[in-house]
């Protein structure tokens, strides 16, 4: 999965999947996921379903609440992933 994740770069299906993965390690519902973040679902829920693209201030909140880089957000890059994150990928 996470040469996957890498190989897609920013391609809007690539974010998605990187922000479900994420998610699923974490175990959150999307609700959870995205209102710990400060993002409502209507915000959140196309950046997942991959209909729209991760904003630059949903990702940095992302940042904040979970330790992704962006890097890895828009990238795939997992070197600056939080341990429990980055071991289940």
């Amino acid at each position: 999965m996470a040469v996957m994740l890498e190989e897609m770069e920013d391609k809007r299906e690539a974010v998605a999947a990187r922000l479900k993965r994420v998610r699923e390690i974490l175990r959150l519902e999307k609700k959870e996921f995205a209102e710990r973040a400060g993002l409502s679902m209507q915000t959140y829920g196309p950046f997942e379903g991959g209909t729209r693209d991760l904003s630059l201030q949903s990702a940095k909140r992302l940042r904040k609440t979970y330790g992704l880089s962006l890097e890895f957000l828009y990238f795939g890059m997992t070197d600056d992933l939080p341990t429990r994150i980055s071991k289940e990928l």
